[in-house]
């Protein structure tokens, strides 16, 4: 069956069988989240191991799309994932289409799904599966239409670029509300997530620039990570700008 409908019959296990055998995705996602990328950044990495090539675009109206989940993918996939950003903001921008072409077949999802845990496997979300073979003509006409918006209306997620976006990014108050009603799961593994994953990303950096000294200094509330061995990397309160060259007590 070709329709999905959430819960019981989720998304992510369907794009978790077609991206198995993927030699090129192309995701275009109004909203980019902590939870749905690393929900299936296990199987994003696995297909780009075998040289598959991965695009991503995304929008950054009302500040759903986080940070955060932006460097989880650029530190697990590096230079195999292109990661751009919408940037025509008088035009609405509110897609959910996954194509994922593959050695003997070609399909995409296409419906309400943005890259989030509760759209992947939990909610009620309405997806179809568009198979290449039975409708070329408007496979065709979905994958033209990612291809002009990605060379035309979209911009490279520099580390430049995201940092900026970082810097001016403040959790909406929608999503700390859907947050709150969720349940807390323990997790399998302790991992990083929020300003975690943007400091450590930011450390690394470092590390390859041939720091080797340092620490992590950031706001209460914030979780403080301290970090041996690492170039001194400090959050400003006040712009929330990342400074990785100043060394300081706070």
């Amino acid at each position: 069956m070709n329709a999905i409908t959430g819960q019981k019959n989720n998304l992510y296990e369907r794009l978790k069988f077609d991206i198995n055998d993927a030699v090129e995705m192309k995701f275009i996602v109004s909203f980019l989240m902590e939870s749905g990328i690393k929900l299936i950044a296990d199987d994003l990495e696995a297909a780009i191991s075998n040289e598959t090539k991965l695009k991503i675009i995304t929008g950054t109206y009302l500040n759903i799309t986080e940070p955060s989940c932006i460097y989880y993918l650029k530190d697990r996939l590096g230079d195999k994932v292109d990661i751009r950003f919408f940037n025509v903001p008088q035009i609405a921008f509110h897609p959910k289409t996954y194509i994922i072409n593959k050695k003997s077949e070609s399909v995409l999802y296409i419906g309400s799904s943005n890259m989030s845990r509760s759209a992947m496997i939990e909610g009620v979300e309405w997806n179809y599966r568009l198979d290449k073979k039975l409708s070329t003509e408007d496979f065709q006409g979905f994958e033209d239409e990612f291809d002009y918006i990605y060379e035309n209306q979209s911009d490279e997620v520099t580390d430049e670029k995201l940092r900026q976006y970082a810097s001016i990014w403040v959790k909406p108050r929608i999503i700390k509300q859907i947050e709150e009603t969720q349940k807390i799961e323990v997790p399998k593994k302790i991992e990083p997530f929020g300003h975690q994953i943007e400091a450590l990303y930011e450390l690394k950096k470092a590390r390859e620039e041939g720091i080797n000294k340092g620490m992590v200094v950031a706001a209460t509330g914030e979780r403080v990570i301290i970090v041996m061995g690492a170039k001194c990397v400090i959050r400003s309160r006040v712009s929330g700008t990342l400074n990785k060259y100043n060394s300081c007590i706070a």
